[in-house]
């Protein structure tokens, strides 16, 4: 009985996933249109106002302080809209998944070599805490790299804001890899906690709402999932689980020079 009510129930997250992928395929469509429309004018933006910036000299010395505020202003805004466009096409239109056997941890280390100076400029240090001789898990590297992880330091950053500590923990369970990313910023506002994946849900001033809604996607695509552990004024923490039937079991073979050699056996 218990087995048929876990198929039912796999069945139904299987449906409702399909269901979303069927309707974010087509705001999909709808996007890429919009975004075309909207890029073009953002980079001639984008290409006007560096070209006023190298023509600061031209400005009176009375008035170029100030007119190079406005120009900083503008680009800055530019930016926050091509932020915007790019996360919403990430969202609305993910790319085709490529799925290969990856290193965890690696793809974890790949993505903090990225960040490591804006985090030094943050005086926030990073605790890497993993478990070694992890099993290959099969994933898109780029995706789950910079569509969760990346996302979730993003997250994790803007929640400490400056001299913090962010740990990054992966574990194996009985039925699950995991990796953590831990903050001790100020948490979760309770009030938010059911709305934190929400797309467009932002508490930040100038946050799209849609970090942690790709990150659950993308974990969702990948069969897993994206939790959180919350404590308000003191920090949260957000988990990533992988199913352990992605995990990649391996056999010992001797190889042709009779030592012993490592493969894949079987998906679980």
């Amino acid at each position: 009985m218990t087995d048929v009510k876990k198929k039912g129930r796999k069945q139904i997250e299987r449906e409702m996933r399909e269901e979303t992928a069927r309707r974010l395929a087509f705001i999909g469509t709808l996007a890429s249109g919009l975004a075309h429309e909207i890029r073009s004018p953002l980079n001639s933006l984008r290409l006007n106002v560096d070209l006023l910036a190298e023509d600061l000299d031209a400005v009176a010395p009375e008035h170029r302080e100030d007119f190079a505020r406005r120009l900083r202003m503008m680009s800055k805004e530019i930016e926050g809209l091509q932020k915007l466009l790019t996360e919403f096409l990430s969202f609305a239109r993910p790319p085709k998944m490529q799925i290969i056997p990856a290193d965890l941890n690696r793809v974890i280390d790949e993505v903090l070599e990225l960040e490591e100076t804006s985090l030094k400029q943050a005086d926030i240090e990073v605790v890497r805490d993993y478990q070694r001789d992890l099993y290959p898990v099969l994933l898109d590297p780029h995706q789950f790299g910079r569509g969760i992880i990346l996302n979730l330091l993003s997250n994790a950053r803007d929640a400490i804001g400056a001299h913090g500590t962010i740990a990054i923990r992966t574990r194996e369970t009985e039925d699950h890899i995991e990796v953590r990313v831990e903050d001790n910023g100020g948490g979760i506002a309770p009030e938010n906690e059911q709305r934190i994946f929400e797309a467009f849900f932002s508490t930040k001033e100038h946050g799209t709402g849609l970090g942690l809604a790709i990150a659950r996607r993308i974990a969702h695509e990948h069969e897993g999932d994206l939790l959180f552990e919350n404590r308000p004024g003191k920090g949260a923490a957000f988990i990533v689980r992988l199913p352990k039937s992605k995990i990649l079991d391996y056999r010992t073979d001797e190889d042709e020079t009779g030592r012993a050699a490592k493969g894949p056996k079987s998906l679980g």
